[in-house]
């Protein structure tokens, strides 16, 4: 999704980091008084059910307006030589309606994100307890990327699009073309579209690494932008300036408002400490990126000594499950996942170091008859206190779950069995790796853990 997410996610923190900077030393810049555009939501966006019904067929390429500007070459090549990145080619800077993008935005997302594995991906996570059952995964990842339109640059066709009427030549405006000239030059010297930094063969936590990367780069791009090129008083305008409401995004449920900042906020730390090496170490990483967000976390993990995600191959159960049951969905539980879970539970004083010290992870989900479902977590961690740690805290996180509708079946020393709501929960551990495991009935457990022989048998 980084391909399409839109610039005013930033805002937030940059309005942050412009009043610390503000109360510092004169800086050199424009003097140009900053103009506040406020941002209307009137458009009622299609949902991706409604496009197919519709069967829409639009020509983005001639609904735009080139705009051909010596303040946006300028910002080009300002925005060059601060990252330290040649401009290769010109970029194309387009305006279009804010309708036109809105419209735009969700056709990419029925393209790139075909309606099953949206389906597949919300059965998981309302599995997981973080996401609502009652409501549509669809409908919420759509309007909150609808919600905020400011612009975005386009690896697939190379061009910055800009909403047309919003204008251009406030403080926000230029650090916000700062920011997607950055992904410009990003795709002209690293591609953008091919591996390393786009990999079908990465799961979803090697692709959220990779984004906080992307977007790290380019928001410290744009602070460094302002920095050098905004002037004191507009940078106080910045910082006093209002942020544009953003109740979509504000009420979608904590795993959806964490997935969507993390690249930004997380990813912005992140390239800091990198950059705080010297020259070059950004654009090493580009080369050789971070592939889980346990290194956008604890940078010391990429940057000190390199700590990639162990493997944790995990085969096809399906035919041990019995007729009627498919694999419908297969991923990696990463460190960030497992911290949001905790918090969706706990709240942020809750249980923060339970996901620290963890080493790979594959997470599936297989669909059986009657709307019965398995799911099947294996993790392995840094050492066996790690995983000691997660088996403990995971039974803490089912009562905080559940409550009193949670019933203890049996415990051992190393394995335990719970019950809410009709579904079995089994944690095991072994050695550095802990299994926790999700299913309709007692039988259909024990054919889930015969494929599991070092994890001991549910009490």
């Amino acid at each position: 999704m980084r391909k399409s997410l839109v610039v005013i996610l930033m805002v937030a923190a940059l309005l942050v980091s412009a009043g610390a900077l503000a109360a510092g030393r004169p800086l050199p810049g424009k003097s140009r008084a900053l103009k506040s555009t406020a941002v209307t939501l009137s458009f009622k966006p299609f949902t991706v059910g409604e496009l197919i019904h519709f069967k829409l067929r639009i020509d983005f390429a001639t609904i735009g307006k080139p705009i051909h500007s010596a303040m946006l070459v300028t910002i080009e090549n300002q925005t060059s030589r601060l990252r330290g990145l040649p401009l290769k080619k010109q970029v194309k800077f387009v305006e279009v309606a804010e309708e036109g993008i809105r419209l735009q935005t969700l056709v990419e997302f029925n393209q790139d994100t075909p309606p099953a594995d949206i389906e597949a991906d919300q059965k998981l996570l309302v599995a997981l307890g973080l996401f609502p059952p009652n409501e549509s995964l669809e409908a919420v990842l759509t309007n909150v990327y609808t919600e905020q339109i400011a612009g975005s640059y386009d690896p697939k066709t190379k061009e910055i699009t800009i909403v047309s009427g919003k204008g251009m030549g406030s403080a926000m405006d230029d650090v916000t073309m700062s920011h997607e000239i950055t992904h410009a030059l990003q795709d002209q010297n690293f591609n953008l579209q091919k591996p390393p930094l786009d990999n079908k063969a990465y799961n979803g936590d090697n692709d959220s690494a990779v984004t906080s990367l992307i977007e790290g780069d380019a928001q410290n791009t744009s602070f460094q932008y302002a920095k050098t090129y905004l002037s004191v008083a507009q940078l106080q305008d910045l910082a006093t300036a209002d942020v544009p409401a953003s109740p979509v995004l504000d009420s979608a449920p904590l795993y959806i408002r964490r997935s969507v900042l993390f690249p930004y906020e997380q990813g912005l730390k992140f390239v800091q400490q990198l950059a705080a090496k010297g020259d070059g170490p950004v654009d090493k990483a580009l080369k050789d990126p971070p592939l889980s967000t346990e290194q956008i976390i604890h940078p010391d993990k990429y940057i000190v000594a390199r700590d990639n995600p162990r493997p944790v191959p995990l085969a096809d159960i399906s035919a041990s499950l019995g007729k009627g049951y498919k694999k419908i969905n297969e991923d990696c539980l990463g460190e960030f996942d497992i911290d949001v879970m905790f918090e969706q539970f706990f709240g942020t004083r809750g249980l923060p170091s339970v996901g620290a010290g963890w080493g790979g992870n594959t997470i599936q989900y297989y669909q059986g008859p009657n709307d019965n479902y398995v799911l099947v977590s294996d993790t392995v961690w840094d050492t066996p206190n790690d995983a000691t740690e997660f088996y403990d805290a995971y039974a803490r996180l089912l009562d905080k779950r559940f409550g009193a509708r949670l019933n203890k079946l049996g415990t051992a020393q190393t394995a335990y069995t719970y019950e809410a709501e009709g579904v079995l929960f089994y944690c095991g551990r072994a050695g550095d790796a802990t299994l926790f495991l999700q299913a309709p009935n007692r039988a259909t457990l024990n054919k889930i853990l015969a494929n599991y022989p070092l994890f001991p048998p549910a009490p």
